[in-house]
Parts: structure tokens; sequence; C-alpha cells
């Protein structure tokens, strides 16, 4: 039983870059939600938003090793561990977008990035989980 537990737990390396992939999908989602709420427009809205959402990525991809969220889990507790660990993230995402720019940022805008990211990881991370579980159950 314990191997069956641990087979489950561990992602293949194809796994681990298809879940880090859909992780910075997730933050470029956000920061092309963000600037299109805004109106604001770019040449290439693209590499407009991976450098609003390189921060925040970068902080999540720092945090997520120490938090057991770049392993497989079901759905509930990849939800749980991926929320947990994006509120720990965006602190880190929040002071490397400092340096970015150069000043802080409102308190508004720490609430709707919270907001925002975690519904889209909810919608990823818990629907990669549940495909997941489908495909080591099956």
């Amino acid at each position: 039983m314990a191997t069956t537990k641990h087979r489950f737990n561990e992602l293949s390396w194809p796994q681990l870059g298809l879940l880090i992939g859909g992780d910075g999908l997730v933050f470029i989602i956000f920061a092309l939600l963000g600037r299109s709420s805004h109106g604001l427009s770019a040449e290439q809205p693209l590499l407009a938003a991976v450098r609003v959402a390189w921060p925040f990525f970068v902080g999540w991809l720092l945090v997520a090793p120490w938090t057991g969220v770049l392993r497989q889990h079901p759905p509930l507790r990849m939800i749980g561990l991926s929320l947990g660990t994006w509120l720990v993230a965006l602190p880190v995402g929040l002071l490397l977008r400092w340096f970015q720019l150069g000043r802080s940022s409102p308190f508004s805008f720490a609430l709707v990035t919270f907001l925002t990211v975690a519904a889209l990881l909810i919608i990823w991370r818990g629907g990669y989980s549940w495909w997941m579980m489908r495909r080591t159950t099956s």
C-alpha cells in the first residue's frame, strides 16, 4: 500500500514539466486579464504580460518546492496546498515586483492579484490533480 501511495505522489519529469508549465500559464493569464481589464494595450501583449507575471511566477517557484505542491495529491488536498503556497508566494512576488518597478503596489492590487490567481490555480491544479488521479486509478 505504501508503494502505491509513493507512486501516486511522485511525478515524472514530463508530468512535473506539465504542472509547472500550467502554473506559468496561470500567471500569464492573470497578467493578460489584468492588462485587458485596465484597457492596456501593447504591440506585443504576450511580452507585456510576461513582464507583469514573472515576479509572481518566480515567487511561486521559490516557495513551491518547500510546500509539497510539486507532487501529486488528491484534488482537494492539491487545491488546499496550492492556496497555502500562493498565500506565501504572493508577498515574495510583490517584493520582486517592487524591485522591478521601483515602487510598492497598493493593497487593492495585492488583493485582486491574490484572488484572481487563487481562482485560476483552483481551476488548473484541481483539474490537473483530478485528471492525474483518474489516470493512475484506471
